[in-house]
């Protein structure tokens, strides 16, 4: 019954021939099982109508913060991690997870003291500061406190943006400066001198004064060329800021016609889009206007591939030489014309008109497709959220073996070897899938291959599926244990039969330089801890039991899937038997029969 009430409505009692009296019993607990499913059909259509509610909200959540360009993270007053999206998993790599410590990912010595400070005035306005990730790279972070209805800090949201490229590039502007600097005041240093020394003797030998103007001469040509250098490396450090981008070329004509101050002859089709970086190709364009003037108009047309842009300047046409050095002009604030447009993959160039010049650019047309209504719909999970961890989780305790199931973060895993022997067999492939308060995190996994120092045998090829050549090229255990390891973090280790996983996990971890010294729970106990009556309790059993669908068999993360839908299953028969924390249930099963299998 309590199997049926609690996580599996659809199990019955076998009925065949029974001793006196209990074939009636069970037949009157199947029929009150039937009533009780019909009653909960009636719920269920409710909790179905809100459940689509919440499914709309939820889908515009995660249009939102899809196509926003920076990475999204809220997390909760003391730093865990609450929601992220894409861009932010992209920016801060592998170590961000669901439950998990922001610092874990960006520097908290920098970012520590900022939310401090916020918690303490929640009043207070946004923050932006530049910290450093743990793989090195520069991101400017606004924070926004997330506040309730009585004004009390919840937690914080954070946007994200990668200037690692404009760190580095400022940092580069700045050593051009100073080598800039040094060669200035040494050049005129000399030039200065040459032009004292014929003020003060007025009346030197010609060969002399011949050999100081020499040195002026060639003073100045130097300071020439190394000014030349220094403006093309910093042409360099401009187009390392520089980025691609689709946008309506409705959008980018307007911009452009604003800039230069001229009509533009006709407004595009809204379906005609351009792949450019805007600020610098405008900023381009608009330094013609000090060599030919102020243009009459601007037009653009498609081309095939290309859009073609046509501004129009009611000038005296230059002479051809002049025309291609002016595109190849460039400034310390403006980049050449004709580098801009290389960037691009476009072409440029000036053709003569009655009256005046005509200077068209070719610019890619970006490549949009057209939704089908099934891409049209919003991905079932492109970000990642719990909100448990905002709102609904007490800190945990201390001493983890405190805390109950359903404020814990588990990584519930399983191996592939080569056979049995933990001693002389080895690791083939690893999976894990994460929970987070009571949620399993299908986004969060882990499934990776390794290459053994022993040849996988026919017999486990039998069983798992994995080949020789499937492993060739691999990594080796050392290397896929460690990076385990980290997924894991401070999390519950969960895995079926975990003593045989575990073995093979201790003998990697001398290579691997890293200990698993967590917690771990394994569901093969579990289930005799609940269902002790039974004498089956392999992975099959306990799913058809529980009614968890068994998919991907004898495949790590596939098994680890499983697990980890039967282990949500039986938290609540384990706290129907009063063991609701982790200490309680790992007490427990250490009791049962099951818990004498050493590996």
């Amino acid at each position: 019954m309590q199997t049926i009430t609690t996580v599996n409505t659809a199990h019955r009692l076998k009925t065949e021939p029974l001793p006196d009296g209990f074939d009636a019993l069970a037949h009157a607990v199947n029929a009150l099982a039937n009533r009780y499913d019909r009653l909960l059909s009636t719920q269920h259509l409710a909790i179905e109508h809100a459940r689509r509610q919440f499914a709309d909200e939820h889908a515009r959540l995660v249009a939102l913060l899809h196509n926003l360009a920076e990475g999204v993270l809220i997390c909760t007053p003391d730093g865990r991690i609450a929601l992220y999206n894409q861009h932010a998993e992209t920016l801060l790599g592998q170590r961000i997870a669901l439950g998990r410590s922001l610092f874990d990912s960006l520097d908290r010595s920098t970012l520590a003291p900022i939310l401090e400070a916020m918690r303490n005035a929640p009043a207070s306005h946004a923050r932006t500061l530049v910290v450093r990730t743990h793989a090195g790279r520069f991101v400017r972070v606004r924070i926004a406190p997330a506040l309730d209805a009585d004004e009390h800090v919840r937690g914080f949201v954070l946007a994200l943006e990668d200037i690692t490229h404009q760190v580095e590039a400022s940092s580069r502007r700045d050593q051009l400066v100073q080598t800039l600097s040094e060669a200035v005041r040494r050049r005129i240093a000399a030039i200065r001198a040459a032009i004292e020394t014929l003020r003060e003797f007025p009346a030197v030998d010609a060969s002399l004064r011949e050999e100081l103007e020499a040195v002026i001469a060639e003073e100045a040509t130097r300071l020439s060329a190394e000014l030349d250098e220094t403006l093309r490396e910093y042409a360099d450090v401009l187009r390392a800021r520089w980025r691609l981008d689709d946008i309506p070329l409705s959008d980018f004509l307007n911009v452009l016609a604003q800039r230069l101050n001229a009509p533009l002859d006709e407004t595009p089709p809204p379906a005609v889009w351009v792949r450019t970086e805007t600020h610098a190709l405008v900023q381009a364009l608009a330094a013609l206007q000090a060599h030919l003037g102020r243009p009459r108009h601007l037009a653009a047309t498609s081309d095939g591939d290309f859009v073609r842009l046509v501004i129009h300047f009611p000038t005296t046409p230059p002479e051809t030489g002049r025309l291609r050095r002016i595109f190849q002009t460039s400034s310390p604030t403006t980049p050449a014309l004709a580098d801009v447009i290389a960037y691009h993959g476009g072409e440029i160039w000036a053709q003569r008109t009655t009256d005046g010049l005509d200077v068209v650019v070719l610019l890619p047309r970006a490549t949009l497709p057209t939704p089908t209504p099934t891409e049209a719909r919003v991905a079932p999970r492109p970000e990642y959220y719990d909100f448990d961890v905002l709102f609904r989780t007490a800190t945990p305790p201390p001493d983890v073996n405190a805390a109950p199931l359903r404020t814990l973060a588990y990584t519930v895993f399983d191996t592939e070897t080569t056979g049995l022997d933990p001693l002389g067999d080895e690791i083939v492939a690893i999976g894990a899938v994460r929970i987070v308060n009571m949620h399993l995190l299908e986004n969060e996994t882990f499934d990776e291959l390794v290459r053994p120092r022993r040849p996988i045998p026919p017999s486990a090829t039998r069983v798992h599926g994995i080949r020789p050549e499937d492993v060739a090229d691999a990594p080796p255990v050392e290397a896929v244990v460690r990076r385990f390891h980290a997924f894991v973090g401070d999390d519950v280790l969960v895995a079926h039969n975990a003593a045989f996983d575990m073995r093979f996990l201790r003998t990697a971890e001398q290579a691997a330089d890293v200990r698993f010294n967590h917690p771990v729970l394994d569901t093969l106990l579990l289930s005799a801890l609940v269902h002790p009556e039974h004498d089956d309790h392999s992975l099959e059993a306990i799913a058809a039991r529980l009614g968890v669908p068994v998919v991907r068999r004898h495949t790590a993360l596939g098994d680890a899937l499983t697990t980890a839908h039967i282990f949500l299953k039986l938290i609540p028969l384990l706290e129907a038997q009063g063991l609701r924390t982790l200490g309680e249930v790992r007490a427990a099963a250490e009791q049962t029969y099951l818990a004498r299998i050493r590996y």
